[in-house]
């Protein structure tokens, strides 16, 4: 997890550790531009942005197919809404070996996360979560553990929302 600072054109690092784990799980060689692309879309159903890996993003496509399939109506008709909501505005993002990349202007625009502002980064199982610090304090149903955590880090970086 970390509080990255997003400069005025939108760039941004993945701190280390998670960047590690998305490069690692890639299954490409680690010495290429290859092992450093990640998926970046909007969370299902909180106002933050997810980053995930492609096995991640296969298993999310299976079970996708599986709830469309399970949930299909008459004539096996399925509801749009499952695949829209379940992966979201989704851009294929190359970071470089520092973890930067620039974030989209809609998804930032979708998550509260300004330019010249902070991006939180948390990782949860599979994913990573990216949130705008005050919206991520502001959530009513959030653990306290989460929450700590930002705080933390906006502690530790003097950071005063």
């Amino acid at each position: 997890m970390g509080l990255q600072l997003v400069d005025d054109k939108g760039r941004v690092a993945i701190p280390s550790t998670l960047r590690a784990t998305l490069e690692k799980n890639s299954g490409a060689p680690a010495d290429t531009k290859d092992s450093r692309v990640a998926i970046l879309s909007a969370h299902e159903s909180d106002r933050c942005l997810i980053a995930y890996d492609e096995p991640y993003f296969d298993a999310l496509m299976e079970r996708l197919n599986a709830r469309s399939l399970e949930y299909a109506g008459d004539r096996g008709r399925t509801d749009s809404n499952i695949w829209r909501e379940g992966v979201g505005p989704s851009e294929n993002i190359a970071f470089d070996p520092s973890g930067r990349f620039v974030m989209p202007g809609m998804l930032c625009q979708h998550a509260g996360i300004r330019k010249s502002g902070y991006a939180f980064f948390y990782g949860v199982g599979p994913v990573i979560e990216i949130w705008d610090p005050a919206t991520l304090l502001a959530h009513p149903s959030l653990p306290e553990s989460m929450k700590a955590a930002c705080r933390y880090h906006l502690d530790e970086k003097k950071v005063t929302l």
